[in-house]
């Protein structure tokens, strides 16, 4: 085997090595951004639990101090229409506000769903195309060698004499 032939065989597994670790890092990768982006969903979650469970506090105070008013008006809550419809509508309100939220996380959820699935295929894309280039070096490399191979002496066992 000649020199040339030894590197050209070297350059192959090299070439062939290197995107084969290409290929692992970028589903490697891709796992990362995956579980990046599962961390930022369970952040939401519990952000969006903690943003409802203020706006509940919220409700609660002002219902404890409209009740509060109430008592030292001397005013009657439950025939005083002006301060039930008032305690009513807060309670309308918050119950819209838990609802928009939660349609908004569901949103951002799925957005953020589709962006982990997106980079998980995209890893797994990525890692395809290397190694489809590991397998494009070993096929070069056998056209390469064939060319780098000393010719080879065909004995002719048809003629004897």
């Amino acid at each position: 085997m000649g020199l040339p032939l030894a590197l050209a065989i070297g350059s192959t597994a090299i070439s062939f090595l290197g995107s084969m670790s290409a290929a692992k890092a970028a589903k490697r990768e891709a796992a990362l951004r995956a579980r990046q982006i599962e961390t930022q969903k369970k952040q939401a979650r519990l952000q969006a639990l903690q943003e409802h469970n203020t706006r509940l506090e919220n409700l609660n105070a002002f219902l404890g101090i409209n009740k509060a008013f109430a008592g030292t008006m001397g005013r009657d809550l439950g025939t005083d229409r002006s301060l039930k419809r008032l305690m009513e509508k807060a309670k309308e309100n918050t119950a819209v506000d838990v609802n928009r939220a939660r349609v908004q996380l569901s949103m951002e959820q799925a957005q953020r769903s589709f962006q982990q699935n997106m980079a998980l295929e995209k890893g797994r894309n990525v890692a395809r195309g290397y190694r489809y280039q590991a397998l494009g070096s070993l096929v070069s490399a056998g056209f390469k060698a064939k060319s780098l191979m000393p010719p080879s002496s065909s004995t002719d066992m048809g003629n004897i004499t």
